[in-house]
């Protein structure tokens, strides 16, 4: 659980400032860039979340 909330935290910072960075430096190849990292980011951070669940219930299975 404290994964997820400090995750959560690191990406919606890093969102906003890499967010922030491309609307100051307003340049269309950047913007794009942001925009696709930011979504490979939220991507590796679900996937975290998924596995770490797959592998808790896995865990909760086994104690049965």
């Amino acid at each position: 659980m404290t994964n997820l909330i400090t995750g959560l935290i690191g990406i919606v910072l890093f969102l906003a400032f890499v967010g922030g960075l491309a609307q100051s430096i307003g340049a269309v190849p950047f913007i794009l860039i942001v925009m696709i990292i930011g979504a490979m980011a939220l991507y590796d951070f679900y996937e975290s979340v998924r596995e770490a669940r797959q592998q808790e219930a896995a865990k909760a299975g086994q104690k049965s």
